[in-house]
């Protein structure tokens, strides 16, 4: 599919993830509301609906909020990718993730994940790579801080209408249909070595194209 095509079906893609998603999560939750399964699913709840999110922010005047849903979805997908592993340390940290604990219960393990990966022959997915990055613009840093500056100054005085939405817009376009279809990957493929979260493919044949 062309970058135009596929900008057209995303919002459809995610209306039928987030459909199957809520289906196939209900049943887990009525199992076992702990369970590995579960865990993933509300990871995969949580970045559709960032994904939804997001998709509001894509204008000039908004794209650093944008960046910061960005970082979410980053770590919410990262850590999805970490707790679909089957063996005994992902269920530990499950169940640590379940506890409540608020100090690196949410971290995924990029060193596992990335090594996971380059096994299966993907390449080097940069994963914690990408992760630092967007601290710079998700927390209050001074590039944060400059960005937002940029980014204010340019609607109160009326600069941004200047600017090219081929340099603005369009990358984050781009970085925004890639997450999708990392979501799609990470959450409905049943890769060698992960937990099968039982999603019925035939229900999301849009996202199936992709």
């Amino acid at each position: 599919m062309t970058f135009d095509e596929l900008s057209i079906v995303a919002p459809s893609v995610i209306h039928e993830l987030a459909a199957e998603f809520v289906r196939r999560g209900d049943e887990c939750l009525k199992a076992n509301n702990t369970s590995q399964a579960t865990a993933c699913i509300f990871l995969a709840l949580r970045s559709v609906s960032l994904l939804r999110s997001m998709a509001l922010l894509l204008t000039p005047s908004t794209r650093d909020s944008w960046d910061v849903l960005s970082r979410a979805l980053l770590e919410s997908t990262d850590l999805l990718m970490n707790f679909r592993f089957d063996d005994e340390e992902a269920r530990q940290k499950v169940a640590y993730w379940f506890a409540g604990k608020t100090d690196s219960s949410w971290k995924a393990d990029h060193h596992k994940c990335e090594d996971f990966l380059r096994r299966l022959g993907y390449g080097e997915s940069e994963l914690a790579t990408r992760w630092s990055m967007m601290t710079t613009v998700s927390h209050p840093t001074l590039f944060a801080a400059q960005n937002s500056a940029k980014n204010v100054a340019g609607w109160i005085t009326g600069l941004e209408k200047t600017e090219s939405l081929a340099d603005t817009i369009v990358p984050k376009v781009a970085d925004y249909l890639a997450s999708i279809s990392k979501l799609i990957v990470i959450a409905t493929f049943d890769l060698p070595g992960w937990i099968p979260l039982g999603f019925d493919l035939s229900r999301m044949p849009v996202a199936n194209r992709l």
